[in-house]
């Protein structure tokens, strides 16, 4: 049985030396992370169960593959690599720009639809508000996190904060500029703002309340305003009639125990829902900060 689950979790090395997999008779999840091994077990529950509802679809056999970072996914999905791809905000509407994937449900991860971004600072660093930060160094996660980068980025130059990484540790920082350096762990950036390493770090909203509950010395300066929790999408091309089933399949799964005994085992997933109105409309509004991201022009 072992065996046979790692001769599923394919990595982006190992994807990339094998011929292309005919469409017919697979069907492939996609996401990004540092750690493929890892990742692909967290999707593996969910990849085994649209295997088997796609039988009748002449799917029979179900792949998760990782990639490690936006440009990767994106190349994945024009390649007809990956079918369907799943993350949260930022990632998923960057990879959209660069391969054309559309965005299809949101995805209730942990039970929550929707969350929110905190910047955080010690209590007693006497930092009250986001400008105060100028000249200092703040601690985020990831290049494609939502709640780590993205989000905090975002309020950060609306602020008229300009931002800049910090390179190397002993860099000094100029009075001007907000500098800041990846974590790549919550964990580590919660800890960096503990030790006073950094003036302020940046996580999503229920890991700091989490950890405010049972650490006195922290206090929030900023929290944006929600946003999907995760999002679905898929490649461009994938045909209409699967696309319909697929869709269907998802929407459905919270309603049959084997479908909610799969979405438990996805990370404690709720159910799958339609993207309501106004997160259409929130993408619309941050096109052109993805576009920066990824220098579009």
């Amino acid at each position: 049985m072992i065996r046979g689950f790692a001769d599923k979790l394919l990595s982006v090395a190992a994807f990339s030396l094998l011929p292309q997999l005919a469409y017919a008779a697979s069907f492939t999840l996609g996401s990004i992370s540092t750690a493929p091994t890892v990742e692909s077990r967290k999707f593996w529950p969910l990849a085994s169960y649209l295997q088997r509802e796609l039988r009748s679809e002449g799917i029979d056999d179900g792949k998760v593959v990782v990639a490690e970072n936006i440009v990767t996914m994106s190349s994945f999905l024009k390649r007809q690599q990956v079918d369907l791809y799943i993350d949260s905000f930022f990632p998923s509407l960057a990879v959209s720009r660069l391969s054309g994937s559309s965005l299809m449900l949101r995805r209730w991860k942990m039970g929550k639809s929707q969350y929110s971004s905190v910047i955080f600072t010690q209590r007693n660093s006497g930092i009250d508000r986001l400008q105060d930060l100028k000249g200092k160094t703040v601690a985020l996660e990831s290049p494609f996190s939502s709640t780590g980068y993205f989000f905090p980025k975002i309020a950060l130059l609306e602020k008229g904060l300009r931002l800049t990484p910090k390179t190397y540790e002993t860099e000094p920082v100029k009075s001007d500029v907000l500098r800041y350096v990846f974590t790549h762990t919550d964990s580590k950036t919660i800890l960096m703002v503990l030790g006073a390493n950094v003036a302020a770090g940046a996580t999503d909203s229920e890991k700091y309340r989490t950890v405010a509950r049972n650490v006195d010395n922290l206090r929030m300066i900023h929290e944006t305003n929600s946003f999907p929790r995760q999002i679905v999408s898929y490649r461009a091309d994938l045909p209409a009639e699967l696309l319909r089933r697929v869709k269907e399949i998802l929407l459905n799964m919270h309603q049959s125990e084997e479908g909610r005994r799969a979405l438990a085992a996805f990370e404690n997933t709720t159910k799958f829902d339609e993207l309501p109105a106004r997160d259409a409309e929130l993408m619309a509004k941050l096109r052109k900060y993805v576009d920066a991201e990824l220098k579009i022009q």
